[in-house]
């Protein structure tokens, strides 16, 4: 495998359009050795499918205070200085921060999130379901960054 598009979420409202990003792609033509999983809390498990890979690209849901629905790349070591905050219970902030700590190999990382606004019920928000598209538009061009050129 030369790269993994892991899709986070829970399937809780706005929080699960990770899982949403993630279904979608699995369902395109992709770069040859590039596999999507979707993970529903993953917590520490994040740190075995980190490193299972050479290169990754998270995609998550997170609270900023940008306009709903939008679609940000986040550096990852942004993501504990600017305290952005998800809904999962060992933030993908807090999970990265573990692995350095425990001298676990990280692989070469982006980050695609997108702003939500409902954490609860079964759907996404209209706004965030119009993000899906360009989230994933987001996560194959952050594929081209990381995946050497053929």
């Amino acid at each position: 495998m030369r790269a993994l598009v892991i899709g986070i979420g829970s399937p809780f409202g706005d929080d699960a359009v990770g899982l949403h990003v993630a279904e979608r792609l699995s369902g395109q033509s992709l770069p040859d050795g590039v596999a999507v999983v979707a993970r529903d809390r993953p917590g520490l498990s994040l740190l075995d499918d980190l490193e299972s890979t050479p290169a990754a690209v998270i995609v998550d849901a997170l609270r900023s205070g940008a306009q709903a629905g939008s679609v940000l790349r986040i550096p990852p070591a942004a993501l504990a200085r600017d305290r952005l905050t998800s809904s999962h219970t060992l933030r993908v902030a807090e999970t990265l921060s573990l692995a350095v700590a425990l001298g676990r190999r990280l692989p070469a990382l982006r980050v695609v999130a997108i702003e939500i606004v409902l954490t609860q019920g079964e759907t996404l928000s209209p706004e965030v379901a119009a993000a899906i598209e360009p989230a994933c538009e987001a996560a194959l061009a952050a594929l081209g960054e990381l995946l050497p050129r053929a």
